[in-house]
């Protein structure tokens, strides 16, 4: 079985030199879109709910101290199988250009991370663990096909007091079909709204 080393490894050889922090946020990224796309995990080593987001310990004992990796010989990308490449690379892809502080910001405010903390101050230590059925059902709840986020989008939209009219409902599925971006649908809203 591949190991989060392996993963490691491989983010590093796919994106280059990264911040600890960075990896680590990474790698659990994989460990939870790997749950969504192929319904079984990743890697076996535990992910705790520490004060800045996921932290594998397993990871972290071999890179403790450092503040960039550049690589990581305690894994080897050749390890991995097809569909652990294919989820390193769509990570690589949606992830790799955010920083590690934003990285670790996205997971604050993720359910994951947060139930596994519990009623803890975000400033406080844990090691509580995440859990893994958490993180395959709250993930694959973002992946969700364009007519089903419009419904959850108007219904969310009816709880806060806002009607979506059908207009607005074509608009996302423009957006959640890729037709549009949401920029744009944004921009344009505003264009209406000032009368342009």
């Amino acid at each position: 079985m591949v190991s989060v080393h392996d993963v490691a490894a491989a983010l590093i050889d796919r994106l280059g030199e990264m911040t600890a922090m960075k990896l680590e946020k990474l790698v659990y990224y994989c460990q939870c879109w790997h749950l969504v796309k192929f319904e079984h995990v990743l890697y076996d080593e535990q992910i705790q709910a520490w004060r800045e987001g996921p932290v594998v310990p397993a990871l972290y004992r071999l890179h403790r101290q450092q503040y960039k990796i550049a690589a990581w010989p305690n894994g080897q990308a050749s390890r991995l199988n097809d569909e652990a490449r294919a989820t390193v690379e769509w990570v690589a892809t949606k992830y790799g250009a955010y920083s590690a502080t934003e990285l670790s910001d996205m997971t604050h405010h993720e359910l994951p991370w947060r139930a596994a903390r519990a009623d803890l101050p975000d400033s406080a230590n844990s090691t509580n663990e995440i859990r893994r059925d958490i993180m395959a059902t709250y993930y694959s709840r973002q992946r969700v096909g364009a007519e089903s986020a419009v419904t959850l989008a108007t219904a969310s939209a009816a709880l806060e007091g806002v009607d979506l009219d059908v207009e607005w409902q074509d608009r996302l599925r423009d957006v959640a079909s890729g037709v549009i971006s949401a920029d744009q649908l944004i921009a344009d809203e505003i264009a209406r709204s000032n009368g342009v």
